[in-house]
Protein backbone atom coordinates (compact mmCIF):
# COMPACT_ATOMS: atom_id res chain seq x y z
CA UNK A 1 0.00 0.00 0.00
CA UNK A 2 3.12 2.15 0.75
CA UNK A 3 3.88 2.02 -3.18
CA UNK A 4 0.17 3.10 -4.17
CA UNK A 5 0.65 6.18 -2.06
CA UNK A 6 3.79 7.07 -3.22
CA UNK A 7 2.48 5.97 -6.98
CA UNK A 8 -0.38 9.08 -6.75
CA UNK A 9 2.27 11.49 -5.01
CA UNK A 10 4.53 10.65 -8.30
CA UNK A 11 1.79 10.93 -10.27
CA UNK A 12 0.91 14.59 -9.03
CA UNK A 13 -2.77 13.27 -7.76
CA UNK A 14 -2.23 15.21 -3.99
CA UNK A 15 -3.10 18.52 -5.87
CA UNK A 16 -5.73 20.89 -6.59
CA UNK A 17 -7.05 18.56 -10.02
CA UNK A 18 -7.46 15.39 -7.57
CA UNK A 19 -10.64 13.06 -8.30
CA UNK A 20 -12.70 11.15 -6.14
CA UNK A 21 -10.92 8.04 -7.01
CA UNK A 22 -7.95 9.08 -5.63
CA UNK A 23 -9.11 10.22 -2.72
CA UNK A 24 -10.30 7.01 -1.75
CA UNK A 25 -7.52 5.49 -3.29
CA UNK A 26 -5.35 7.21 -0.26
CA UNK A 27 -8.05 6.19 2.13
CA UNK A 28 -8.20 2.66 1.13
CA UNK A 29 -4.04 2.25 1.48
CA UNK A 30 -4.39 3.60 5.22
CA UNK A 31 -3.40 1.48 7.25
CA UNK A 32 -3.23 1.48 11.58
CA UNK A 33 -0.17 1.28 13.55
CA UNK A 34 0.65 -2.33 14.62
CA UNK A 35 0.98 -2.53 18.57
CA UNK A 36 1.84 -5.28 20.81
CA UNK A 37 -1.94 -4.96 21.64
CA UNK A 38 -3.12 -4.84 18.18
CA UNK A 39 -3.88 -2.30 16.16
CA UNK A 40 -2.92 1.18 16.92
CA UNK A 41 -5.82 3.34 15.17
CA UNK A 42 -4.43 6.86 15.80
CA UNK A 43 -4.87 7.99 12.23
CA UNK A 44 -8.12 7.12 11.18
CA UNK A 45 -9.02 9.05 14.33
CA UNK A 46 -7.35 12.26 13.10
CA UNK A 47 -8.63 11.69 9.54
CA UNK A 48 -12.22 11.25 10.72
CA UNK A 49 -11.62 14.58 13.02
CA UNK A 50 -9.91 16.47 9.98
CA UNK A 51 -13.28 15.64 7.38
CA UNK A 52 -15.93 16.71 9.96
CA UNK A 53 -13.78 20.00 10.60
CA UNK A 54 -13.61 20.20 6.64
CA UNK A 55 -17.37 19.46 6.10
CA UNK A 56 -18.13 22.02 9.11
CA UNK A 57 -16.33 24.59 6.72
CA UNK A 58 -13.06 25.32 9.50
CA UNK A 59 -9.92 26.35 8.01
CA UNK A 60 -8.01 23.73 6.27
CA UNK A 61 -4.90 24.26 8.00
CA UNK A 62 -4.48 24.64 11.90
CA UNK A 63 -1.80 24.57 14.18
CA UNK A 64 -0.64 22.30 16.42
CA UNK A 65 -2.10 23.33 19.50
CA UNK A 66 -5.83 23.25 17.87
CA UNK A 67 -5.43 19.39 16.68
CA UNK A 68 -3.54 18.39 20.15
CA UNK A 69 -6.41 19.88 22.37
CA UNK A 70 -9.11 18.09 19.90
CA UNK A 71 -7.57 14.64 18.89
CA UNK A 72 -5.98 14.15 22.08
CA UNK A 73 -9.11 13.89 24.11
CA UNK A 74 -10.85 11.63 21.59
CA UNK A 75 -8.00 9.48 21.39
CA UNK A 76 -8.31 9.30 24.82
CA UNK A 77 -12.18 8.61 24.58
CA UNK A 78 -12.70 6.71 22.06
CA UNK A 79 -9.25 5.32 21.21
CA UNK A 80 -8.25 3.65 24.58
CA UNK A 81 -5.12 5.82 24.97
CA UNK A 82 -4.02 7.89 28.34
CA UNK A 83 -1.46 10.37 28.04
CA UNK A 84 -4.27 13.18 25.21
CA UNK A 85 -0.95 14.89 24.51
CA UNK A 86 1.20 12.26 23.67
CA UNK A 87 -1.21 10.06 21.79
CA UNK A 88 -1.97 13.30 19.62
CA UNK A 89 1.24 13.60 18.24
CA UNK A 90 1.85 9.92 16.78
CA UNK A 91 -0.97 10.75 13.72
CA UNK A 92 -0.37 14.05 13.57
CA UNK A 93 3.66 13.26 11.96
CA UNK A 94 2.41 10.09 10.90
CA UNK A 95 -0.40 10.78 8.42
CA UNK A 96 2.09 12.84 6.19
CA UNK A 97 3.43 9.51 4.87
CA UNK A 98 -0.36 8.42 4.05
CA UNK A 99 -0.41 11.77 1.59
CA UNK A 100 -3.41 12.45 3.60
CA UNK A 101 -1.83 15.78 5.90
CA UNK A 102 0.24 18.49 5.66
CA UNK A 103 2.61 20.15 7.99
CA UNK A 104 4.29 23.29 7.57
CA UNK A 105 7.45 24.21 8.89
CA UNK A 106 8.58 20.64 9.36
CA UNK A 107 12.20 21.63 8.92
CA UNK A 108 12.43 23.96 11.92
CA UNK A 109 10.94 20.73 14.15
CA UNK A 110 13.82 19.44 16.48
CA UNK A 111 13.65 15.56 15.92
CA UNK A 112 13.97 12.90 18.62
CA UNK A 113 17.45 10.69 18.88
CA UNK A 114 16.26 8.68 16.56
CA UNK A 115 14.57 11.18 13.67
CA UNK A 116 11.55 9.55 13.51
CA UNK A 117 9.06 12.25 14.80
CA UNK A 118 9.55 15.95 16.51
CA UNK A 119 9.71 15.76 20.04
CA UNK A 120 6.46 17.32 22.04
CA UNK A 121 8.35 20.40 23.02
CA UNK A 122 9.25 21.45 19.97
CA UNK A 123 5.91 21.01 18.59
CA UNK A 124 4.81 22.74 21.60
CA UNK A 125 7.11 26.07 20.55
CA UNK A 126 6.80 25.93 16.97
CA UNK A 127 2.81 25.16 17.08
CA UNK A 128 2.99 24.63 13.33
CA UNK A 129 0.26 24.74 10.77
CA UNK A 130 -1.13 21.37 9.43
CA UNK A 131 -4.37 19.75 7.67
CA UNK A 132 -5.52 18.17 4.67
CA UNK A 133 -4.06 18.51 1.33
CA UNK A 134 -5.39 21.07 -0.60
CA UNK A 135 -7.06 19.03 -3.08
CA UNK A 136 -8.30 16.56 -0.92
CA UNK A 137 -9.86 19.57 1.85
CA UNK A 138 -11.47 21.15 -1.73
CA UNK A 139 -13.44 17.86 -3.17
CA UNK A 140 -14.96 16.56 0.84
CA UNK A 141 -15.87 20.55 1.45
CA UNK A 142 -17.63 20.40 -2.36
CA UNK A 143 -18.70 17.10 -2.46
CA UNK A 144 -20.70 15.41 1.02
CA UNK A 145 -21.46 12.22 -0.75
CA UNK A 146 -17.48 11.85 -1.35
CA UNK A 147 -16.70 12.83 2.17
CA UNK A 148 -19.48 10.04 3.87
CA UNK A 149 -17.75 7.88 1.53
CA UNK A 150 -14.26 8.18 2.96
CA UNK A 151 -15.98 8.17 6.55
CA UNK A 152 -17.92 5.14 5.94
CA UNK A 153 -14.64 3.06 4.58
CA UNK A 154 -13.12 4.34 7.96
CA UNK A 155 -15.38 3.24 10.06
CA UNK A 156 -16.30 -0.26 8.39
CA UNK A 157 -12.28 -0.88 8.51
CA UNK A 158 -11.07 0.75 11.35
CA UNK A 159 -14.05 0.60 14.27
CA UNK A 160 -15.54 -2.28 15.08
CA UNK A 161 -18.09 -1.32 16.70
CA UNK A 162 -18.28 2.28 16.05
CA UNK A 163 -17.79 3.98 19.43
CA UNK A 164 -21.08 5.51 21.07
CA UNK A 165 -20.91 9.43 20.51
CA UNK A 166 -17.74 9.26 18.32
CA UNK A 167 -19.38 10.69 14.91
CA UNK A 168 -21.15 13.46 17.27
CA UNK A 169 -17.57 14.23 19.00
CA UNK A 170 -15.56 14.56 15.26
CA UNK A 171 -18.46 17.19 13.69
CA UNK A 172 -20.13 13.86 11.12
CA UNK A 173 -23.49 13.36 13.01
CA UNK A 174 -25.61 15.38 10.08
CA UNK A 175 -23.11 14.42 7.72
CA UNK A 176 -23.57 10.48 8.32
CA UNK A 177 -27.63 10.51 9.31
CA UNK A 178 -29.52 8.36 7.12
CA UNK A 179 -26.05 7.41 5.22
CA UNK A 180 -25.17 4.38 7.47
CA UNK A 181 -26.09 1.96 4.69
CA UNK A 182 -25.83 3.93 1.16
CA UNK A 183 -22.55 6.06 2.22
CA UNK A 184 -20.13 3.22 0.91
CA UNK A 185 -19.37 3.23 -3.32
CA UNK A 186 -20.47 1.12 -5.12
CA UNK A 187 -24.22 0.47 -3.98
CA UNK A 188 -25.66 -2.44 -4.17
CA UNK A 189 -27.26 -3.48 -8.07
CA UNK A 190 -24.74 -1.58 -9.90
CA UNK A 191 -23.56 -3.13 -13.03
CA UNK A 192 -20.44 -2.86 -15.24
CA UNK A 193 -19.02 -4.71 -18.43
CA UNK A 194 -16.01 -5.98 -17.19
CA UNK A 195 -13.93 -5.58 -14.26
CA UNK A 196 -11.92 -2.97 -16.13
CA UNK A 197 -15.00 -0.42 -16.14
CA UNK A 198 -15.19 -1.60 -12.34
CA UNK A 199 -11.97 -0.41 -11.55
CA UNK A 200 -11.63 2.80 -13.70
CA UNK A 201 -14.65 3.84 -11.54
CA UNK A 202 -13.64 2.45 -8.21
CA UNK A 203 -10.56 1.39 -8.37
CA UNK A 204 -8.84 -2.01 -7.21
CA UNK A 205 -7.25 -4.83 -9.29
CA UNK A 206 -8.63 -5.74 -12.81
CA UNK A 207 -7.42 -9.59 -12.84
CA UNK A 208 -7.41 -11.22 -9.45
CA UNK A 209 -10.67 -12.64 -7.76
CA UNK A 210 -10.23 -11.56 -4.15
CA UNK A 211 -8.90 -7.77 -3.68
CA UNK A 212 -9.83 -4.62 -2.38
CA UNK A 213 -11.18 -1.67 -4.26
CA UNK A 214 -9.77 1.62 -3.91
CA UNK A 215 -11.58 2.15 -0.94
CA UNK A 216 -9.08 -0.66 0.80
CA UNK A 217 -12.87 -3.10 1.56
CA UNK A 218 -12.23 -6.60 0.29
CA UNK A 219 -14.38 -7.67 -3.09
CA UNK A 220 -14.60 -11.01 -4.30
CA UNK A 221 -15.55 -12.05 -8.11
CA UNK A 222 -17.36 -14.89 -8.94
CA UNK A 223 -18.02 -15.58 -13.06
CA UNK A 224 -19.71 -18.36 -14.08
CA UNK A 225 -18.31 -18.63 -16.90
CA UNK A 226 -15.38 -20.08 -15.01
CA UNK A 227 -12.33 -20.54 -14.17
CA UNK A 228 -13.59 -21.67 -10.47
CA UNK A 229 -16.61 -24.02 -9.18
CA UNK A 230 -18.25 -21.35 -7.40
CA UNK A 231 -21.92 -21.32 -7.10
CA UNK A 232 -25.02 -20.76 -4.40
CA UNK A 233 -25.93 -22.98 -2.12
CA UNK A 234 -29.61 -24.82 -2.78
CA UNK A 235 -31.67 -23.88 0.33
CA UNK A 236 -29.84 -21.74 2.07
CA UNK A 237 -28.60 -19.43 -0.98
CA UNK A 238 -25.58 -18.76 0.61
CA UNK A 239 -22.46 -19.07 -1.95
CA UNK A 240 -19.45 -21.67 -2.03
CA UNK A 241 -16.55 -19.23 -3.13
CA UNK A 242 -13.45 -20.98 -4.03
CA UNK A 243 -10.25 -19.95 -3.11
CA UNK A 244 -7.13 -18.27 -4.89
CA UNK A 245 -5.15 -20.28 -6.87
CA UNK A 246 -5.72 -21.28 -10.18
CA UNK A 247 -3.24 -24.75 -10.32
CA UNK A 248 -1.80 -26.49 -7.42
CA UNK A 249 -2.53 -26.75 -3.38
CA UNK A 250 -3.69 -23.80 -2.44
CA UNK A 251 -2.30 -22.03 0.25
CA UNK A 252 -3.53 -19.72 2.72
CA UNK A 253 -1.15 -16.60 0.92
CA UNK A 254 -2.85 -13.51 -0.82
CA UNK A 255 -6.30 -13.11 -1.17
CA UNK A 256 -7.06 -16.46 0.73
CA UNK A 257 -4.90 -15.07 3.81
CA UNK A 258 -7.41 -11.64 3.59
CA UNK A 259 -10.34 -13.72 3.18
CA UNK A 260 -8.75 -15.79 6.71
CA UNK A 261 -8.53 -12.02 8.21
CA UNK A 262 -11.95 -11.07 7.23
CA UNK A 263 -13.57 -14.57 8.70
CA UNK A 264 -11.72 -13.73 11.75
CA UNK A 265 -12.76 -10.52 12.23
CA UNK A 266 -16.13 -10.88 11.27
CA UNK A 267 -15.84 -8.13 8.42
CA UNK A 268 -18.42 -7.72 5.25
CA UNK A 269 -16.74 -8.15 1.70
CA UNK A 270 -18.43 -7.30 -1.50
CA UNK A 271 -19.00 -9.99 -3.91
CA UNK A 272 -19.30 -9.42 -7.39
CA UNK A 273 -21.58 -12.10 -9.90
CA UNK A 274 -21.08 -12.41 -13.68
CA UNK A 275 -23.75 -15.00 -15.48
CA UNK A 276 -22.71 -16.16 -18.40
CA UNK A 277 -23.25 -14.00 -21.35
CA UNK A 278 -24.13 -11.38 -18.78
CA UNK A 279 -22.07 -8.26 -16.92
CA UNK A 280 -20.96 -7.93 -13.50
CA UNK A 281 -23.23 -7.04 -10.83
CA UNK A 282 -22.60 -6.14 -7.25
CA UNK A 283 -25.10 -8.51 -5.84
CA UNK A 284 -24.53 -8.32 -2.03
CA UNK A 285 -22.71 -7.67 0.75
CA UNK A 286 -21.45 -10.97 2.62
CA UNK A 287 -19.71 -12.42 5.41
CA UNK A 288 -17.76 -15.35 5.74
CA UNK A 289 -19.42 -18.12 8.12
CA UNK A 290 -17.06 -21.29 7.01
CA UNK A 291 -14.04 -22.12 5.58
CA UNK A 292 -13.36 -25.87 3.83
CA UNK A 293 -11.02 -27.86 2.17
CA UNK A 294 -11.89 -30.23 -1.06
CA UNK A 295 -10.26 -31.79 -3.74
CA UNK A 296 -11.02 -29.75 -6.84
CA UNK A 297 -8.93 -29.74 -9.93
CA UNK A 298 -6.40 -26.80 -11.19
CA UNK A 299 -6.58 -24.94 -14.81
CA UNK A 300 -3.50 -27.67 -15.56
CA UNK A 301 -6.07 -30.73 -15.49
CA UNK A 302 -4.63 -32.25 -12.29
CA UNK A 303 -6.31 -32.52 -8.90
CA UNK A 304 -5.09 -29.72 -5.98
CA UNK A 305 -6.54 -29.05 -2.64
CA UNK A 306 -8.67 -26.03 -2.80
CA UNK A 307 -10.62 -23.74 0.24
CA UNK A 308 -14.32 -23.33 -0.30
CA UNK A 309 -15.59 -19.76 1.82
CA UNK A 310 -18.57 -20.09 2.74
CA UNK A 311 -20.63 -16.49 1.98
CA UNK A 312 -23.37 -15.29 3.61
CA UNK A 313 -25.28 -12.39 2.00
CA UNK A 314 -26.02 -9.44 4.58
CA UNK A 315 -28.19 -6.72 3.91
CA UNK A 316 -25.58 -4.49 4.81
CA UNK A 317 -21.86 -4.06 5.93
CA UNK A 318 -22.94 -3.01 9.69
CA UNK A 319 -23.43 -5.99 11.78
CA UNK A 320 -26.93 -4.78 13.63
CA UNK A 321 -28.49 -5.35 9.93
CA UNK A 322 -27.50 -9.26 9.44
CA UNK A 323 -30.35 -11.86 10.25
CA UNK A 324 -30.41 -14.27 12.83
CA UNK A 325 -29.76 -17.32 10.72
CA UNK A 326 -25.94 -15.43 9.98
CA UNK A 327 -25.27 -14.73 13.39
CA UNK A 328 -25.88 -17.88 14.74
CA UNK A 329 -23.62 -18.94 12.18
CA UNK A 330 -21.01 -16.68 12.84
CA UNK A 331 -21.24 -17.75 16.44
CA UNK A 332 -20.96 -21.41 16.14
CA UNK A 333 -17.79 -20.73 13.37
CA UNK A 334 -14.25 -21.48 15.43
CA UNK A 335 -12.79 -20.25 12.04
CA UNK A 336 -10.61 -23.60 11.85
CA UNK A 337 -10.92 -25.41 8.56
CA UNK A 338 -13.16 -28.06 7.63
CA UNK A 339 -10.85 -30.35 5.94
CA UNK A 340 -12.74 -32.69 3.68
CA UNK A 341 -9.51 -33.79 1.10
CA UNK A 342 -8.87 -37.31 3.06
CA UNK A 343 -10.66 -40.14 2.07
CA UNK A 344 -12.24 -38.10 -0.96
CA UNK A 345 -8.83 -38.39 -2.99
CA UNK A 346 -9.36 -41.77 -2.94
CA UNK A 347 -12.80 -41.46 -3.94
CA UNK A 348 -11.76 -39.18 -7.09
CA UNK A 349 -10.14 -42.08 -8.80
CA UNK A 350 -6.74 -42.16 -7.05
CA UNK A 351 -5.30 -44.74 -5.06
CA UNK A 352 -2.61 -44.90 -2.43
CA UNK A 353 -0.14 -45.74 -5.81
CA UNK A 354 -1.87 -42.99 -7.84
CA UNK A 355 -3.04 -45.76 -9.76
CA UNK A 356 -6.27 -45.05 -12.21
CA UNK A 357 -9.23 -46.85 -11.23
CA UNK A 358 -12.27 -48.16 -13.42
CA UNK A 359 -15.72 -45.78 -13.47
CA UNK A 360 -17.42 -48.33 -11.39
CA UNK A 361 -14.68 -49.14 -8.79
CA UNK A 362 -14.67 -44.88 -8.38
CA UNK A 363 -17.90 -44.73 -8.24
CA UNK A 364 -18.14 -48.06 -4.85
CA UNK A 365 -15.69 -45.57 -3.50
CA UNK A 366 -18.07 -42.30 -3.69
CA UNK A 367 -20.81 -44.53 -2.58
CA UNK A 368 -18.89 -45.52 0.16
CA UNK A 369 -17.53 -42.30 1.48
CA UNK A 370 -20.97 -40.60 0.93
CA UNK A 371 -22.46 -42.99 3.33
CA UNK A 372 -20.21 -42.81 5.80
CA UNK A 373 -20.69 -38.90 6.03
CA UNK A 374 -24.28 -39.48 5.94
CA UNK A 375 -24.37 -41.59 9.23
CA UNK A 376 -24.44 -38.40 11.85
CA UNK A 377 -26.31 -35.57 9.88
CA UNK A 378 -29.60 -35.47 12.28
CA UNK A 379 -29.33 -31.95 13.45
CA UNK A 380 -31.08 -29.10 11.33
CA UNK A 381 -30.14 -25.67 11.17
CA UNK A 382 -28.68 -23.22 7.86
CA UNK A 383 -25.01 -24.34 8.64
CA UNK A 384 -26.00 -27.94 9.06
CA UNK A 385 -27.17 -27.39 5.52
CA UNK A 386 -24.76 -25.93 4.00
CA UNK A 387 -22.44 -28.65 6.36
CA UNK A 388 -24.35 -31.08 4.45
CA UNK A 389 -24.03 -29.25 0.70
CA UNK A 390 -20.55 -29.38 1.05
CA UNK A 391 -19.93 -32.64 3.06
CA UNK A 392 -22.46 -34.41 -0.12
CA UNK A 393 -19.18 -33.84 -2.86
CA UNK A 394 -18.79 -37.76 -3.02
CA UNK A 395 -22.36 -38.32 -3.64
CA UNK A 396 -22.50 -35.61 -6.01
CA UNK A 397 -19.16 -36.58 -7.81
CA UNK A 398 -20.47 -40.47 -8.26
CA UNK A 399 -23.82 -39.33 -9.51
CA UNK A 400 -22.05 -37.53 -12.11
CA UNK A 401 -19.79 -40.14 -12.71
CA UNK A 402 -22.73 -42.01 -12.94
CA UNK A 403 -24.53 -40.27 -15.32
CA UNK A 404 -22.01 -40.26 -17.84
CA UNK A 405 -23.00 -36.49 -18.72
CA UNK A 406 -26.62 -37.63 -19.67
CA UNK A 407 -29.80 -36.57 -17.85
CA UNK A 408 -30.52 -39.57 -15.63
CA UNK A 409 -34.42 -38.61 -16.08
CA UNK A 410 -35.36 -41.83 -18.92
CA UNK A 411 -38.38 -39.65 -19.80
CA UNK A 412 -36.59 -36.80 -20.63
CA UNK A 413 -37.61 -34.59 -23.88
CA UNK A 414 -35.20 -30.98 -22.63
CA UNK A 415 -31.51 -30.92 -23.47
CA UNK A 416 -29.91 -34.22 -22.48
CA UNK A 417 -26.59 -34.12 -24.18
CA UNK A 418 -26.48 -30.18 -24.06
CA UNK A 419 -22.47 -28.95 -23.11
CA UNK A 420 -21.11 -26.08 -20.96
CA UNK A 421 -19.00 -23.54 -22.66
CA UNK A 422 -16.14 -25.13 -20.32
CA UNK A 423 -17.59 -28.43 -21.93
CA UNK A 424 -19.06 -29.95 -19.02
CA UNK A 425 -22.31 -31.48 -18.80
CA UNK A 426 -25.38 -29.27 -18.55
CA UNK A 427 -26.23 -31.08 -15.46
CA UNK A 428 -27.70 -30.54 -11.98
CA UNK A 429 -27.34 -32.84 -9.04
CA UNK A 430 -30.68 -33.37 -7.03
CA UNK A 431 -31.80 -34.95 -3.99
CA UNK A 432 -34.91 -36.93 -5.09
CA UNK A 433 -36.15 -36.12 -1.60
CA UNK A 434 -35.14 -32.34 -0.51
CA UNK A 435 -32.66 -32.38 1.84
CA UNK A 436 -35.24 -29.71 4.01
CA UNK A 437 -37.47 -32.99 4.40
CA UNK A 438 -34.28 -35.32 5.21
CA UNK A 439 -33.30 -36.43 1.84
CA UNK A 440 -30.32 -38.57 2.74
CA UNK A 441 -26.57 -37.42 1.08
CA UNK A 442 -26.26 -40.71 -0.79
CA UNK A 443 -26.26 -41.56 -4.89
CA UNK A 444 -28.88 -43.74 -4.59
CA UNK A 445 -31.10 -40.63 -3.28
CA UNK A 446 -30.33 -38.47 -6.10
CA UNK A 447 -30.25 -37.81 -9.26
CA UNK A 448 -28.60 -36.19 -12.22
CA UNK A 449 -30.91 -33.86 -14.06
CA UNK A 450 -30.94 -31.38 -17.27
CA UNK A 451 -32.15 -27.99 -16.31
CA UNK A 452 -35.26 -29.11 -18.06
CA UNK A 453 -35.93 -31.67 -15.98
CA UNK A 454 -34.64 -30.61 -12.72
CA UNK A 455 -37.51 -27.49 -12.98
CA UNK A 456 -40.30 -30.42 -13.75
CA UNK A 457 -39.09 -32.42 -10.96
CA UNK A 458 -39.17 -29.15 -8.31
CA UNK A 459 -41.98 -27.05 -10.12
CA UNK A 460 -43.85 -29.37 -12.60
CA UNK A 461 -47.37 -29.69 -11.99
CA UNK A 462 -46.71 -33.97 -11.89
CA UNK A 463 -43.55 -33.75 -9.79
CA UNK A 464 -44.33 -36.23 -7.55
CA UNK A 465 -45.35 -38.87 -9.75
CA UNK A 466 -41.68 -37.81 -11.65
CA UNK A 467 -40.29 -37.75 -8.29
CA UNK A 468 -41.26 -41.54 -7.91
CA UNK A 469 -39.84 -42.41 -11.50
CA UNK A 470 -36.82 -40.61 -10.57
CA UNK A 471 -36.03 -42.22 -7.47
CA UNK A 472 -36.87 -45.64 -8.64
CA UNK A 473 -34.18 -44.73 -11.61
CA UNK A 474 -31.22 -43.74 -9.09
CA UNK A 475 -31.85 -46.93 -7.33
CA UNK A 476 -31.42 -49.25 -10.78
CA UNK A 477 -28.80 -47.40 -11.71
CA UNK A 478 -26.66 -47.29 -8.19
CA UNK A 479 -27.75 -50.83 -7.67
CA UNK A 480 -25.91 -51.16 -11.13
CA UNK A 481 -22.73 -49.37 -10.75
CA UNK A 482 -22.55 -51.28 -7.55
CA UNK A 483 -22.28 -54.61 -8.57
Amino acid sequence: MASDVMGLLALGEVAQTMDRRAVMRLIGALKPAQRSKGEAPHRPFLMLWAIGEAVRGMPRKQHWSVVRDAVGPLLVRHGGVTSSREAALFPFWALRNDGLWEVEDAESLTMTSGGRRPLLSSLDEVNPLAGLPKGVYELVVADPELAAWAVGSLLLRFFRPVPGGLLRDVGLADLMAGRETTALRPLVGETFTDRRTIADSYGGNRVRGITPLADGILTVYSDEKGPYADGRIPEVNWIAYTGDGLSGHQELIGGNKAMAEYQRERRALRYWHRPYGGQWTFETWAVIVQRWMRWGEGEDGLRRKEFVWVLAPVPSPLEHTWPASVMAALNEDTGQVHDRTEGVVLAAGVDSGTARLDSYERYKRLARAAHERAKSRTRRSTLTTVERFLRSAPAREAVILRSGGLCENPTCLGHPTERTEADAPLLEVDHVQDLARGGPDVPEAMIALCPNCHALKTRGKNRRELQKVLLAEARLRHKSFSR
